[in-house]
């Protein structure tokens, strides 16, 4: 895993994840380093926004983005510490706003996993589970998900918008045509 050097106010850490939107808002960032370095990082990105970041042997500049941030803490084994930011967006139990949240996933099946117990607490409509990969693959068609920058690490951001009054149409529409893939939960439940 290669480290990429993270400024602010004077102050240098390591940057060890960090996931961008297109016009460089930060919707997920890890920081490493000495504990007061990482502690001042954070807080600059939350407190004035911006931090710059070594990529290419250029400095890139990162702004806060407008979502509120979740900051979470640990001294790491080798003695140093770790600061990660990620919006509230991404968070289960926070259902505020309800139109829009965000994902941190490894790979698409485990981001596909997350995108549908999100939205299925977030929205009215009763939804079943065997809709996942149709309900994913209609929200990517709609524009709905977006896949954000990775710069650094392994991980995938994707932010999901929700139009449940258009969803709703959708499904209510995929249903009168009969799609296969709809329907089936309808006849799993007939054999049960």
């Amino acid at each position: 895993m290669s480290l990429l050097d993270i400024h602010s106010g004077g102050i240098k850490g390591y940057c060890s994840d960090l996931i961008l939107d297109e016009n460089n808002q930060i919707h997920f960032l890890s920081v490493a380093g000495f504990q007061t370095a990482v502690k001042g990082i954070i807080a600059n990105v939350l407190e004035y926004g911006a931090v710059s970041l070594m990529k290419d042997h250029k400095y890139v500049s990162l702004q806060r983005s407008t979502h509120n941030y979740k900051v979470q803490y640990q001294r790491l084994p080798s003695g140093l510490f770790q600061g990660v930011i990620l919006p509230k967006i991404a968070l289960a139990e926070n259902k505020d706003p309800k139109e829009l949240f965000f994902i941190v996933a490894e790979n698409d099946p485990t981001a596909e996993d997350l995108f549908f117990k999100n939205l299925d607490q977030r929205i009215e409509l009763p939804l079943h589970p065997v809709w996942q990969h149709w309900l994913w693959d209609a929200f990517t068609r709609k524009d709905w998900i977006t896949l954000l920058k990775t710069w650094v690490g392994d991980f995938k951001g994707y932010l999901v918008e929700i139009d449940e009054a258009e969803l709703t149409g959708i499904i209510t529409g995929e249903i009168n045509n009969e799609n296969p893939e709809i329907i089936r939960c309808f006849e799993i439940r007939r054999k049960e």
